[in-house]
């Protein structure tokens, strides 16, 4: 695969690092911080329109870490969040696509419905994908039929 593209942002004090390939336009950012992050601009981080922590604040949000950030000065970077971030990245429990099915949800993950009810409690879940199932949003094994089909 070719590069990756990255773009960076600086205040003088932090630089901010966007990674298109990853995001997956949660609006995350430019909900918290609307004043920063503007996407139809451009450019479109306007690091100097808030706080560093604020800017910090919303970027540790990101949840794909399309957004990262690190201090400028090489010192503060030991004890700062980047790091941390990176490191229990590897660890975050994963929902994973399964092929031609649906999305599994381990037990660790919480899946909170539009009321902020939490589903299957204490369960693995299997969340439909092809719309076909009779019990959204879990799969019901529909998809099975319709690839036949």
């Amino acid at each position: 695969m070719g590069s990756e593209i990255v773009k960076e942002y600086t205040n003088g004090e932090i630089t901010v690092r966007w990674q298109p390939a990853k995001c997956i336009h949660a609006t995350t950012c430019f909900r918290m911080l609307p004043e920063v992050f503007k996407p139809r601009e451009r450019p479109w981080v306007k690091i100097n329109e808030a706080s560093t922590d604020e800017i910090i604040k919303t970027v540790e949000a990101c949840p794909t870490d399309a957004l990262t950030w690190l201090y400028n000065d090489p010192n503060r970077n030991n004890n700062n969040n980047f790091t941390k971030m990176q490191e229990n990245l590897k660890q975050k429990p994963k929902i994973e696509i399964i092929e031609n099915g649906p999305l599994f949800i381990p037990t660790s993950v919480n899946l909170v419905n539009h009321d902020g009810k939490i589903l299957k409690v204490n369960e693995d879940k299997y969340v439909c994908r092809c719309g076909h199932s009779k019990n959204k949003p879990f799969c019901d094994g529909s998809h099975m039929k319709t690839e036949s089909q």
